[in-house]
């Protein structure tokens, strides 16, 4: 009898990761290539493929997964391609320009030729409605509902499928955005609404304005997207529970996420930075840097103490996306991006991906680009003919002669020059990106361990550390081509619930401030009633803060008493100001006890943990002093001046807990390859860690 699974699928812009965990702790991994035009077939060719592995029939196999986590990209490659929905506004009447007069800034202050943003809602459809709400929360205009419906009308003449509905001040009074909502369902009740005091119930008309219309945008085929997904599976039998990935770095029921897509925007990265905080915990490191390289990007988070840190600053295509997301910067540098030589003779890596189709030359399906992943192959990093997910053989010789006629004729050198120069730039991109990420925050990286994982990673990671003099990377074992898939299923509900204020430190109403605190913890706890696999619940709170006459916020962990009471007290408040005080000079390098602190928001999070599936440990792992490989092959070190031709070659499975290789060498794992170089050495610390150093 074939036991129980808890499976997490993680969708990228080439493959598509599957990671299934049995109740007995057995594992299952497979990559499949992503399907870009529906993201839900690639995940049932994937589920098929594990149930293959365990000589199942699917529709015997899936009624055997409790619960799936899924990751996905829709609501973020719906901004990037901007093929949202046809969307409209509503706002109060006189300010229906916000999204463009934005906050009276351009992203570059001195480029007069930096174009607009591609408009979501053109002027013709964004409509003012009178109304007025003021400052206090008081109705000074009434919702005049004849122009409600008379706007929706016309928006209905212009075929909008969304609505985004932004009046001043809901977020202290939505009476009328609810009887707006109310309004344009009797007008149309296919018409998706967005309400921005749903949304983002928080100061600063811009950012309400952008993230709610963000969330208009992308939810009716996120929605439609999920609702597909949901039926494929349960046509096959699925009955557990279906929860997504969120940006914050939670999961959500499949229902939330259909009602709010803008916080599925910029989640694609988040399994792999969940995955991220166990593995430092099992290193013993709890300060780590996560670098997922992948297909077609990456992704970057910096992870202190075991928190990851989460901002409310997104941007998304020069959209403000201001819910809480997990802080991952994204570059575009992976396997796919595609190596070109400009027009100064300048090799240049990306952010052009040649993505799942038609892929990187060597795959065989009509890429002419050379990318990253072709420029490994030339130098032996990765093996000529090996087996990628989906069956994919890679073509040295058709990798060989892109790198030569695409890179090293124009350049005039070799074809291994070129491939060698193609990792330099792109090792160099990646170590910038990890370097700007840091020192932004006021961190040198070469205190951080560097957490490498996707289809990639483990094959630049070592090189991009020694650029940075980080001494330290981690690299899970077995798992790390699927890392973000295991982190989906690692992961736990996490349901994040603002709300706007203003109050200054100098006359605060503790009381008052304290009665927020309740109010908004029953919203988040409504989000999780019936979600039968949560075992126990946590509660973080934060406050946006800055200085008076500050136009940026922090956000500040409440001083609340470890034992979990959640009542916020004088001294709770001011040791929460003090707090400030100390993460705004760890930020900036300066602090100012004595000047006015600004309170912007409330923010609470709360967690609804589950029991967590662990993988067993492999079975049967080799002692010894030294492994032993099982091969050698020609791999190119720059180092070295050129190729090693008796590299030896190890097999990740043959390695023993505390077993050393020394560089230079190669350890395969499943669907990626470790290159250990030359005064480095790989060491595994335990049966899910690998740890590699200078030696």
């Amino acid at each position: 009898m074939k036991g129980r699974y808890a499976l997490g699928v993680d969708v990228g812009g080439t493959f598509t990761d599957l990671f299934a965990i049995g109740d007995a702790g057995e594992t299952l991994i497979e990559k499949v290539p992503s399907t870009p035009g529906d993201q839900s077939v690639g995940v049932i060719d994937g589920i098929e493929r594990l149930a293959d592995l365990v000589e199942l029939r699917v529709e015997d196999f899936v009624p055997r997964i409790d619960y799936l986590v899924h990751g996905t990209t829709v609501a973020t490659n719906i901004m990037l391609e901007m093929n949202g929905a046809v969307t409209g506004v509503l706002a109060t009447e006189g300010h229906r320009d916000t999204i463009d007069i934005r906050r009276n800034y351009k992203e570059t202050d001195f480029d007069i030729r930096l174009p607009a943003p591609l408009p979501i809602a053109p002027r013709r459809r964004r409509i003012g409605v009178r109304e007025r709400v003021n400052a206090g929360g008081e109705v000074v205009i009434p919702l005049d509902e004849a122009s409600v419906r008379a706007a929706v009308e016309q928006l209905r003449a212009q075929e909008v499928e969304a609505i985004a509905v932004c009046f001043l001040f809901s977020f202290l009074n939505p009476a009328h955005e609810l009887r707006t909502r109310e309004l344009i369902a009797e007008v149309d009740p296919e018409i998706h609404v967005s309400l921005s005091h749903e949304v983002l119930p928080r100061v600063r008309e811009f950012e309400r304005l952008s993230t709610t219309l963000v969330d208009a945008y992308v939810t009716p085929d996120l929605r439609r997207y999920l609702h597909r997904l949901r039926a494929a599976l349960a046509g096959r039998g699925f009955e557990g529970e279906l929860f997504i990935m969120a940006a914050n770095g939670g999961m959500v029921s499949v229902d939330h996420a259909s009602r709010r897509g803008v916080e599925l925007v910029l989640s694609g990265p988040a399994g792999g930075t969940v995955a991220g905080v166990g593995l430092g915990e099992d290193a013993k490191a709890p300060n780590v840097i996560t670098v997922d390289m992948g297909g077609t990007s990456f992704d970057i988070c910096m992870i202190r103490d075991g928190q990851p840190e989460v901002s409310t600053e997104a941007w998304m295509n020069r959209y403000r996306v201001a819910v809480p997301t997990l802080d991952i910067q994204t570059i575009g540098a992976g396997g796919g991006s595609i190596a070109w030589v400009d027009e100064g003779r300048k090799l240049r890596v990306g952010p052009q991906s040649s993505r799942a189709v038609p892929g990187p030359v060597c795959y065989g399906k009509g890429g002419t680009e050379p990318t990253v992943t072709d420029a490994d192959l030339v130098l032996g990093r990765i093996a000529a003919g090996s087996v990628m997910g989906g069956g994919v053989r890679l073509d040295l010789d058709a990798a060989t002669r892109a790198m030569a006629t695409k890179i090293a004729e124009p350049l005039g050198t070799t074809a291994v020059a070129a491939a060698s120069g193609v990792l330099r730039v792109v090792n160099s991109n990646m170590a910038n990106g990890i370097a700007e990420v840091a020192m932004k925050r006021g961190h040198d990286p070469r205190d951080f361990a560097l957490v490498a994982f996707g289809g990639a990673g483990p094959v630049h990671a070592a090189a991009v550390a020694a650029e940075l003099g980080m001494w330290r990377v981690l690299i899970p074992r077995d798992k790390a081509s699927v890392f973000s898939a295991y982190g989906c299923v690692l992961s736990d509900v996490r349901i994040s619930k603002s709300r706007g204020l203003y109050a200054r430190s100098s006359n605060l109403d503790v009381e008052w401030l304290a009665g927020l605190l309740p109010q908004t913890l029953d919203e988040a706890r409504a989000e999780i009633e019936g979600i039968d696999s949560i075992v126990s619940t946590r509660t973080d709170v934060l406050f946006e803060m800055h200085y008076k006459l500050q136009t940026h916020e922090i956000m500040v962990p409440a001083a609340l008493p470890q034992s979990g009471d959640m009542t916020l007290t004088a001294e709770a408040v001011d040791a929460t100001f003090a707090r400030f005080h100390e993460i705004h000079e760890q930020l900036f390098s300066f602090k100012k006890p004595e000047q006015e602190v600004e309170l912007l928001g409330l923010q609470v999070d709360l967690w609804g943990l589950r029991d967590k599936p662990r993988a067993a440990p492999a079975a049967s792992l080799a002692n010894g002093a030294r492994p032993t490989p099982t091969g050698y092959r020609r791999v190119y070190f720059d180092e070295l001046g050129g190729f090693e031709d008796e590299t030896p070659v190890f097999q990740g499975v043959a390695i023993g807990v505390d077993q050393v290789v020394e560089g230079p060498a190669i350890v395969e794992e499943p669907h990626t390859t470790i290159v250990v170089h030359p005064q480095m050495s790989l060491r595994a610390i335990d049966h899910s860690v690998y740890e590699l150093k200078v030696r």
